[in-house]
């Protein structure tokens, strides 16, 4: 019974290892009953975002992730047209290199037998470079003007501008805890 277990054990970790999630969020815990309040909420438009942040996502890619935060805010319950909103909403991308190091190596063991000794096998090493983007939504109190959320994602990035179901899927990814419970902040 405990040969299974030891078996078991490294495929479920090797397993639960390729579970780790894109997406990471903070929040205030002091604005928690604050937060809870919000009724009614403002996305910030890109001519205003532009006035305290690099705008480099293209107006079409905007217009994406505006839609997809109405669709998912209003189907929490929250609304957009308000005389005074609650919260703000602003977003933004961030990226970054990364470098990946994979081993390419091929054979047996790393050590050849009598009577050739030595090293033996095909060796290589190959450094891949990427880059990284983050998609951050920033919720901010309208009252204090103070971060009180943040949802971040991140992704490699490919080729092509992400799709209207892309951007719904990982708007709806982030926003999936907001309001947050009591129990989950992460940190």
């Amino acid at each position: 019974m405990k040969a299974i277990f030891y078996i078991c054990l490294p495929l479920c970790l090797l397993g639960l290892s390729g579970c780790v999630s894109p997406t990471r969020i903070d929040y205030d815990s002091a604005a928690l009953p604050t937060i809870r309040s919000y009724k009614c909420y403002e996305i910030d438009s890109r001519e205003t975002r532009k006035h305290y942040q690099d705008v480099v996502l293209s107006p079409i890619v905007d217009r994406r992730i505006e839609a997809a935060l109405n669709a998912e805010l209003q189907s929490k319950g929250f609304q957009s047209n308000c005389a005074e909103p609650d919260f703000r909403i602003t977003f933004n991308t961030t990226s970054r290199k990364v470098s990946e190091v994979r081993d390419l190596s091929l054979g047996g063991s790393p050590f050849r037998r009598y009577p050739y000794y030595g090293y033996g096998g095909y060796h290589s090493i190959d450094v891949v470079e990427y880059e990284e983007g983050t998609f951050l939504v920033d919720i901010i109190d309208q009252q204090s003007q103070e971060l009180v959320w943040r949802g971040a994602y991140k992704k490699r990035l490919g080729w092509s501008a992400p799709t209207d179901a892309e951007v719904r899927a990982i708007v709806s990814e982030i926003l999936q805890n907001f309001p947050p419970a009591p129990a989950s902040h992460q940190e």
